[in-house]
């Protein structure tokens, strides 16, 4: 199989900037040019102190909504490759015209030939490589998958068998069952989602830098607490930075030199890499801002098999290539290993319509009359997005990656789902249709539900009222019966413009018990049930440190993930924890209730991803002190 290097074309399209492309068979088309074609971070949510960027949000959906409103022809993309690749085009050329500074792009038709290319950026990187964020996970998991293959290791192996230090790990029950590798690659572990302190390194760090730092993770182990594992989805970062040591003690390879020589090199994929120098290709530098972009230096992360791979969109095809081969037993997996990987696996409860592989995130569609299975994986490391989308059956792939954290950030998800269902109607003939919402006989009733909730997006509550409310990030939103459920009517300015759009209008919320608890759900035919964790009844706590603790945190780390925490107390008498983000150049917050756990330690209420975790509270000199996720911070 031969490759070339990225050939600058002038697009025909009406681009601000010239794109490229190649691809590994190169094949001319009579109108196009020669071209050789859903969190690493799920950003934290929106603090109430974002409320500005709350309202610019819905004012771009709504000025979207308006644009959009005259539908155009509907075009016929089966077995025409002309009016597909214009469309597929047409659709990269929009997103990166929205604001992104650099955009790779790939896709396959299900013909084996993979095209890529890029759009924009600085001229003399001859070869861009982009942060490809947790999408680092599905390599992850098809290395575990190899060395099972080898017969070296079994994914339902204990953690402990390679990693002992994991039995000095404190738990937060008794009795609860050992980990296993299979645990951690579905997210249902019960490891805390992060380990903070250390997380991003100096941005002047080198190779062997990040190195040692990625190899002192299980030494972290000993101050740590566990939740029950199987128990609730909770995704984890530090869970799959560790699974990077296993495949190290497991295979006597350094993790670069075993994804160079087991994944990388049998796929032909010449620019990637985990590390940050790679020989022949460069990182694309990150912006951000929503009206004006600002360059900002790339972060560097410890946690490397969790999500620092960095690709071009050229060698993302390759590696998919590689991975169809293994249906015939020739690519990077076994077909028994390739199957496992897209296999839905066993999950808690708690994931209630959520389905994931080892860890592909796997979604059921409708195409003809029959289920699709669509596989992918997005990643964020701001200001690097990216988003993976395929189909293992026809062998159709759309691959999307930025370099700009802004309001086109948002889009590149669902473009790129865009461009895979024009591919799908391209092969198939047929639309690709998400599932319907699933019958209920019963409206769901709110006797007993009202009250105080906590999910990953912070504090809700449900008040009473005709129509009852829903407070979503600091306001109040109307439910309204529909389908025997409740949805919830969004309107801009006060009310006075309602949103009509079919994403939203489709949200519904299901309230009801689990595990002897309350809680509620949203979902919509196009986010399934339990994708967003879910919200849990609480009951507020109303004992309290003494006064001094309540002040601003401060951590003395330049490059902390998390720079600041707040300690305050909420107008109904509990315990509030507020954390800041620092991603990318842009800081972002959520607030968190909490309770007295004892006189040195707070519980962050909930399940799901950062919830459910201790916070030790202490004075040091006479200061307060808190330590979450590793990180010792100081009060004003």
């Amino acid at each position: 199989m031969k490759s070339r290097s990225p050939k600058k074309t002038k697009s025909r399209l009406d681009s601000k900037k010239s794109p490229s492309k190649t691809q590994t068979k190169v094949k001319k088309d009579p109108l196009l040019p020669i071209r050789p074609l859903p969190i690493l971070f799920p950003l934290p949510p929106f603090s109430n102190r974002k409320r500005i960027s709350f309202f610019l949000f819905f004012n771009i959906l709504f000025f979207f909504q308006c644009s959009s409103l005259q539908e155009k022809p509907k075009e016929v993309y089966h077995n025409n490759v002309v009016t597909t690749e214009t469309e597929i085009l047409s659709k990269i050329d929009g997103l990166q015209n929205s604001g992104i500074q650099s955009l790779a792009y790939m896709y396959m038709l299900g013909d084996g030939v993979v095209h890529a290319g890029n759009h924009g950026g600085d001229e003399k990187i001859q070869v861009p490589r982009f942060k490809v964020g947790s999408i680092t996970k599905l390599f992850t998991g098809i290395a575990l998958l190899q060395l099972q293959d080898k017969g070296k290791l079994k994914l339902d192996d204990e953690v402990s068998k390679y990693l002992p230090e994991i039995k000095k790990m404190q738990s937060r029950g008794k009795n609860f069952p050992e980990i296993t590798l299979r645990d951690i690659l579905t997210h249902q572990s019960g490891l805390p989602s992060d380990l903070a302190s250390g997380f991003f390194l100096s941005p002047e760090a080198n190779d062997n830098e990040i190195l040692e730092s990625f190899h002192s993770l299980p030494k972290h182990l000993t101050d740590m607490e566990r939740n029950e594992p199987g128990k609730t989805h909770s995704y984890s970062n530090f869970g799959f930075g560790l699974l990077g040591v296993v495949i190290e003690r497991v295979s006597g390879l350094g993790i670069e030199e075993y994804f160079q020589k087991e994944i990388f090199k049998k796929a032909g994929m010449k620019h990637s890499t985990l590390l940050e120098f790679h020989e022949g290709s460069d990182l694309v530098p990150g912006y951000y801002g929503f009206f004006w972009k600002t360059k900002t230096k790339p972060q560097k992360i410890r946690d490397l098999t969790a999500g620092s791979l960095s690709s071009t969109g050229e060698d993302m095809g390759l590696f998919m290539k590689a991975l169809f081969q293994s249906k015939k037993g020739k690519g990077l997996l076994s077909k028994e290993s390739f199957a496992e990987f897209h296999r839905i696996q066993k999950g808690p409860s708690s994931n209630f319509q959520m389905k994931l592989g080892l860890p592909v995130l796997l979604q059921e569609k409708i195409g003809g009359g029959k289920t699709v299975w669509i596989s992918g994986h997005s990643g964020s490391l701001p200001p690097y997005f990216a988003d993976l989308v395929y189909d293992p059956e026809t062998e159709i792939v759309s691959f999307l990656a930025g370099n700009t954290t802004g309001f086109a950030t948002a889009e590149i998800q669902p473009t790129n789902n865009e461009i895979l269902n024009t591919v799908f109607e391209y092969k198939s003939g047929n639309s690709l249709e998400p599932l319907p919402l699933p019958e209920r006989k019963e409206q769901n009733r709110l006797d007993g539900y009202f009250g105080l909730y906590v999910s990953p997006f912070g504090i809700h509550e449900l008040k009473e009222g005709n129509p009852p409310k829903l407070e979503i990030m600091g306001f109040d939103f109307d439910l309204v019966e529909k389908e025997n459920r409740f949805g919830v009517n969004l309107s801009l300015f006060f009310g006075l413009i309602p949103i009509r759009d079919k994403k939203l209008e489709s949200l519904r919320l299901e309230f009801e018990n689990w595990d002897q608890d309350k809680i509620f759900n949203l979902y919509s035919p196009n986010m399934v049930k339990g994708s967003l964790g879910f919200a849990h009844k609480f009951q507020p706590n109303q004992n309290l440190p003494e006064e001094s603790y309540f002040t601003r945190y401060s951590t003395k780390d330049p490059h902390s993930l998390i720079p600041q925490l707040g300690l305050e107390k909420d107008k109904r008498g509990f315990l509030l924890l507020s954390i800041n983000y620092s991603l990318g150049g842009l800081s972002y917050s959520t607030t968190l209730p909490c309770q007295m756990e004892s006189a040195t330690n707070l519980r962050i209420l909930g399940y799901g991803r950062n919830l459910g975790e201790r916070v030790e509270i202490k004075k040091f000199a006479g200061k307060p002190v808190l330590v979450y996720s590793g990180i010792e911070f100081i009060g004003d």
